[in-house]
């Protein structure tokens, strides 16, 4: 047990380098080696996302949700390699079950919220920004999304203001620093 521990240690070391094909190597051995070990495929399909190979991810990630329907992780995962392959429709029923299974899982709608922003639907966005936002008002990624949809809306006031909010958080988010330039 202990074994496997720090391996999902390392590969989420390597994972947090970014070194994405080495992850996938020693994620397929552990795989052959411990099949039931589901963040194994989290692990394997997120760096298939993250190197672009977007059908793989969605082929790991599907195989991990029939091995557990219930895991939101996987399934948050799943709907946004649907959405990065433009499977929109799939992707939003998706955040949709996630969110009816936990309300509280802000992931599911920062995703969402980034899939109606990048449809250029700011307004829906902003929507589901402000309701990661009363869930968790110290999350910088919320703060953030939120500066990128008023941002789009061209409000550019408020872009800075929730720019400025996420500073605050993370004074080391420089996204924020150049949207503020931007804007």
């Amino acid at each position: 047990m202990d074994k496997i521990q720090d391996n999902i240690k390392t590969l989420l070391n390597l994972f947090d380098n970014k070194k994405f094909d080495e992850v996938i190597i020693k994620s397929k051995k552990l795989i052959r080696k411990f099949p039931n070990y589901l963040i194994l495929y989290n692990i394997l399909g997120s760096s298939y996302q993250n190197t672009g190979r977007f059908n793989l991810a969605r082929d790991i990630f599907i195989k991990a949700n029939k091995m557990d329907a219930s895991n939101i992780a996987i399934m948050n995962n799943l709907a946004n390699v649907h959405k990065n392959i433009g499977e929109m429709e799939l992707s939003e029923n998706l955040f949709q079950k996630i969110i009816k299974k936990n309300p509280n899982y802000t992931n599911a709608y920062i995703n969402w919220g980034n899939l109606k922003r990048d449809s250029n639907d700011f307004e829906s966005a902003i929507n589901l920004y402000n309701k990661a936002y009363k869930i968790d008002e110290k999350n910088p990624v919320v703060l953030y999304s939120l500066a990128l949809a008023y941002q789009g809306l061209g409000d550019f006031k408020l872009a800075i203001n929730f720019a400025k909010k996420t500073l605050q958080i993370d004074k080391k988010f420089t996204q924020a620093d150049m949207l503020i330039s931007q804007s």
